[in-house]
């Protein structure tokens, strides 16, 4: 009887360590295709196309982070994190003391915020809502285009 307890806790450890090394990987995001990712400051606009098939693979970023850092590898942009919050993108960055903290907006639609304090933006002609997942739990998709901007709180 100890055989097997040993055999079926070493299946379930295995098990967990499998499922662990794989949790960060969001099966959500398309390995090809372009996104766009823009910084929307005021009426100054910077947009970044990104090729989905140049993001690395199994890394332990995700999402929007994933592609943060590809740019800021590439020297295109520089973000920076406080813990899982987005304190700077860009020249856009966190300002407490103003209320102004920055903000994603997205067109995907398994990521918006879908409750009654959502707040969209408009674009080129196109309205995005803001993101209901942190940056990292974004999906990035072909096609999709994520703005980073300010949300000011009154």
């Amino acid at each position: 009887m100890k055989k097997y307890a040993k055999i079926i806790t070493a299946i379930l450890i295995v098990s967990m360590l499998s499922l662990a090394l794989f949790a960060c990987i969001n099966p959500d995001s398309d390995k090809e295709g372009k996104m766009t990712l823009v910084l929307l400051d005021g009426d100054n606009a910077q947009e970044y196309v990104v090729d989905l098939s140049k993001l690395p693979s199994g890394n332990s970023q995700t999402g929007l982070i994933a592609v943060l850092d590809y740019l800021q590898k590439e020297g295109r942009l520089t973000y920076s994190v406080d813990g899982t919050l987005l304190t700077q993108v860009g020249d856009l960055k966190n300002n407490a003391a103003e209320n102004t903290w920055i903000w994603l907006y997205t067109d995907v639609e398994a990521d918006i915020n879908v409750t009654e304090w959502a707040v969209q933006t408009t674009y080129k002609g196109k309205t995005y809502t803001d993101s209901g997942v942190g940056a990292s739990q974004m999906s990035i998709k072909n096609g999709c285009t994520i703005i980073i901007t300010y949300m000011i709180y009154n």
